[in-house]
């Protein structure tokens, strides 16, 4: 024998007697069978080295334990069974050990590594009750009707945590849905069916999950198999998967979802948005107050932040979903006070949240009236004309026909219904996208009304009696609308107009423009009003208000042209001239800088005003402002100082700041809770200051004026008359929050 073998035969001897209980007797008899092969009594005494009156009772020991066979022959002789035969019950019985040892051994403190693969059913079974009990705020469950007993008892001590729970395999045509309900503990929260064949899930507070392999769905390696999760990351895919992509697809029970109580925290925003919906059909969304901790989607940073609700969007058919806040109420800020939360993940948001906190406010907007908004208004009541309409008024260049409609979807029958809420008409464009068939929109057209700048400055004007001549392309002839709106106006055409279809919902308008082939510019406007009749037109108004530029593009040149043309011709010309650029987005840098040489070079001949919101403002920002500049004044000025007009006016359905050569003023608007109107609340706002302008007030009463005139609109949908106006100026104080 070799080296090697010697030490195979020395480490079978300690194997044998360690393991299978063999004495040393018994060993070297079964080995020297093993490696002889069948022999008689004798024989085995000489190759063991064991006392031949002691190999009778040896072999005798050994048949009764299934190792050796014997021979009755003469003279006897015995064998060894094959030894893979020979072991196999002390295998089995060493893996009925095993299974005994891993269930008493397991315990979570040992598991805590990731992920942890059990196959005893009795062992996934106790881990499911481990992670219910230690369940502190939220389940969330998966479960085969078939399996609802295995988490049935624990359910019902969970009287304090939110659980909801989805029934898979559930027949489409059972008719035992009531016995399914019974069957559920009362501690649920929230269940919901399907018929699809789904594994058990289970998470708790999203940082825990078990996965549990049911049989029957082919996967030959891992039937029955359960998968213990303690890593965060992948509990939340878990989580997210279930939550995102069966939750929304799940049939509700009869039961239905109870309205929520408040205050109340949840770990995914789905389910705020679900309660949030639900409480916002008898409540303003400015009712509600939401704090959240969460990231930076751009940076990463972590993040808690806390605003009242402002918008949101939800669809049970759509992966995004998020949140609007406002987290200020500041006016002379560029950056907008709104914010953007959704869920973990979520990449076109300003933050991710994972922990939110959703309760009422108790009032129907969180503004108060400041000390300066407050000064601002005696003011603008001392300052308010007795009589409007005694002055006249010009207004240009921007003008288009509104083609009002509204979507509309079918009712049974062969009613119809409209789409009141964008988001309404989002999620259809959502559920086409799922099927096969291409999107068709049914809309019908309710009115045709004159639109654009001309046409919404002008309608302020004209309802308040003034003399206002509009100056546009209105079309050859004049399109009908133009006359009819303002038959006791004057009216000048620039040429022919084209159509906006102006799609209105509750919430918010929507618009599809046709582009004007005719390129307004000063040339055009000489061709059709020499600057003889246009300076005659002009002479003796109060006001040039003037816009926009996004619909103008070559408003700049235009603009030179009034300068060098036409104000030399003035004998009496208008105290103001206020510019309304609109979106200039699509400007660039160079566009922006260029055409705002355009702004100041007139301001030397007339005061100009420039008014925008914050979007606008900030794009100004961008185009003249150095990133590097110390600069410590507001924004609002740099920005006017650059532009080189004598004001700047920035505003925002909260109010609206003016920067002049005497300084910064701000005076906030009041909230309109559910309004009526939201379209053409800017051209109404503009209205508002251009009027004030016209009637000399002060910096800060005509931004009460401006706020006055558009939240007005938005309670009304229609332009104020004078009394309607000085009672909305009366009452102003009172649409705020008292302290």
């Amino acid at each position: 024998m070799t080296t090697e073998d010697d030490a195979k035969i020395a480490l079978l001897r300690e194997t044998m007697e360690a393991n299978v209980d063999f004495t040393t007797y018994e060993t070297e008899v079964y080995l020297a069978l093993v490696r002889g092969g069948t022999q008689t009594m004798t024989e085995i005494a000489e190759t063991s080295d064991v006392p031949k009156q002691r190999v009778y009772d040896i072999v005798e020991d050994l048949q009764n334990r299934g190792f050796v066979e014997v021979i009755d022959d003469y003279p006897q002789k015995a064998y060894a069974v094959d030894p893979s035969e020979a072991f196999t019950s002390i295998r089995d019985r060493l893996s009925q050990a095993e299974e005994y040892l891993e269930e008493l051994h397991d315990t979570i403190d040992t598991v805590e590594s990731g992920v942890a693969l059990f196959k005893s059913e009795s062992t996934i079974q106790r881990y499911i009750d481990d992670l219910l009990q230690a369940a502190e705020r939220d389940i969330f469950l998966l479960v085969p009707v078939g399996r609802l007993d295995a988490v049935a008892d624990q359910l019902r001590e969970c009287e304090e945590t939110q659980v909801r729970l989805i029934l898979s395999n559930v027949s489409v045509d059972s008719s035992d849905s009531d016995d399914i309900t019974d069957a559920v503990p009362e501690t649920v929260t929230e269940l919901r069916t399907v018929s699809t064949r789904e594994d058990f899930v289970l998470t708790i507070d999203r940082r825990r999950a078990l996965y549990w392999v049911q049989d029957g769905h082919g996967y030959a390696d891992t039937e029955g198999h359960g998968y213990y999760i303690t890593n965060p990351s992948l509990t939340m895919v878990l989580d997210r998967f279930v939550s995102e992509s069966i939750w929304p697809l799940a049939k509700e029970s009869s039961g239905g979802t109870q309205r929520p109580t408040l205050p109340k925290e949840y770990m995914r925003i789905r389910d705020c948005l679900a309660d949030i919906a639900m409480l916002t059909d008898t409540l303003p969304a400015d009712s509600f107050h939401i704090s959240f901790e969460g990231y930076d989607t751009e940076t990463g940073e972590q993040v808690s932040k806390e605003g009242t609700l402002a918008s949101y969007y939800y669809t049970e058919y759509d992966i995004r979903a998020s949140v609007t806040l406002n987290v200020a109420s500041a006016t002379d800020e560029v950056e907008s006070s709104l914010i953007t939360v959704g869920g973990v993940g979520t990449r076109n948001v300003d933050y991710a949240a994972y922990n939110i906190e959703l309760r009422q406010n108790g009032i129907s907007h969180t503004d108060n009236l400041d000390d300066e908004t407050r000064r601002h208004l005696e003011t603008c009541r001392a300052e308010l004309p007795t009589e409007f309409g005694t002055k006249s008024i010009v207004t240009c260049f921007d003008a288009f026909i509104d083609k009002i409609r509204e979507f509309v979807e079918r009712q049974p029958g062969e009613g119809y219904s409209r789409i009141r809420q964008f988001d309404q008409f989002r999620e259809s464009l959502v559920r086409f996208e799922a099927s096969e068939d291409a999107p068709r929109v049914e809309w019908r057209q309710t009115e045709t009304e004159p639109g654009g700048h001309v046409a919404h400055v002008g309608g302020v004007f004209d309802e308040l009696d003034y003399d206002v001549t509009l100056i546009g392309q209105l079309g050859n002839p004049i399109k009908s609308e133009f006359t009819r709106e303002f038959r006791n106006q004057e009216l000048v055409s620039l040429g022919s107009t084209t159509a906006t279809d102006y799609i209105r919902f509750d919430d918010r308008k929507f618009l599809i423009t046709e582009p004007n082939p005719e390129t307004l510019d000063w040339e055009r406007i000489m061709e059709r009003i020499d600057a003889v009749e246009l300076a005659e037109r002009l002479d003796g108004s109060s006001i040039l208000t003037i816009g926009t530029w996004f619909a103008t593009p070559r408003l700049p040149e235009i603009l030179d042209g009034l300068r060098t043309e036409l104000w030399p011709l003035l004998n009496s010309p208008p105290s103001h001239v206020h510019i309304h650029p609109g979106d200039i987005s699509h400007l660039t840098d160079q566009e922006i800088r260029d055409g705002c040489e355009s702004f100041a070079a007139l301001n030397e001949s007339v005061p100009v005003t420039v008014t925008a919101n914050r979007h606008q403002t900030r794009r100004f920002s961008d185009a003249l402002l150095a990133t590097d500049s110390d600069e410590t004044s507001s924004t609002v000025e740099q920005v006017r100082d650059q532009v080189g007009v004598t004001r700047y006016v920035m505003h925002s359905q909260r109010g609206a700041t003016l920067a002049s050569p005497d300084g910064v003023v701000s005076a906030r608007a009041p909230q309109v809770v559910n309004p009526r109107q939201i379209r053409n609340v800017v051209a109404h706002f503009i209205s508002g200051l251009g009027l004030a302008l016209a009637e000399g007030m002060s910096d800060g009463a005509a931004l009460v004026l401006a706020n006055s005139v558009g939240s007005y609109f938005m309670r009304h949908d229609k332009p104020p008359s004078g009394r309607e106006l000085r009672s909305f100026v009366a009452e102003y104080d009172g649409f705020f929050t008292t302290e």
